[in-house]
């Protein structure tokens, strides 16, 4: 019988020692936060040019839409020349998973530049649409910048117009 409760001591014990045990612990979060050092810098801004336009002839709106190379792929009758393009230039130090062409919209599904948003995405000059925002990737470190299409619905607006837009890295 002392066998017994000598064991049934010790049970006691080791199951108080494992339960006080138990309760002298406790669950930390770990947060670390990890940024990526592209050392994105403009080195030229974007100059969409000089449209002339025929402001008698806009009943149906109109567009122009650009190249890569600045070279107008299309355009409505109504637009009269067009000069004075020139990409905008960035650089940016990002893997070479980013050095592709691409449409800088999240909305551009499977063209989506997979590195680069610009925002916003379109602008308005004057009364004037720029839409489709591209990143192309020239060489090294180096990538230009534009908007690819031009586009009216009624006869657009004279004058010299500026907007600001933001290249961001998104990888």
């Amino acid at each position: 019988m002392k066998n017994y409760i000598l064991l049934f001591g010790v049970a006691g014990v080791a199951l108080g020692s494992y339960a006080a045990y138990a309760g002298n612990s406790a669950t930390m979060t770990v947060t670390a936060t990890i940024a990526h050092d592209v050392s994105l810098s403009v080195t030229h801004e974007l100059n969409m040019g000089t449209i002339t336009v025929d402001p008698s002839d806009f009943e149906n709106g109109g567009h122009l839409t650009i190249n890569p190379d600045g070279t107008v792929y299309d355009k409505s009758d109504n637009i009269i020349s067009y000069s004075g393009f020139s990409a905008g230039t960035f650089t940016a130090n990002v893997p070479n998973s980013c050095k592709v062409d691409g449409v800088a919209s999240a909305a551009a599904g499977s063209y989506a530049h997979p590195c680069f948003r610009a925002t916003p995405t379109d602008i308005t000059l004057g009364n004037t649409e720029i839409r489709e925002p591209s990143i192309v990737y020239d060489s090294g470190n180096k990538f230009k910048f534009q908007f690819d299409l031009i586009a009216w619905d009624t006869i657009p607006q004279s004058g010299t117009f500026d907007e600001d837009i933001e290249i961001e890295y998104i990888l």
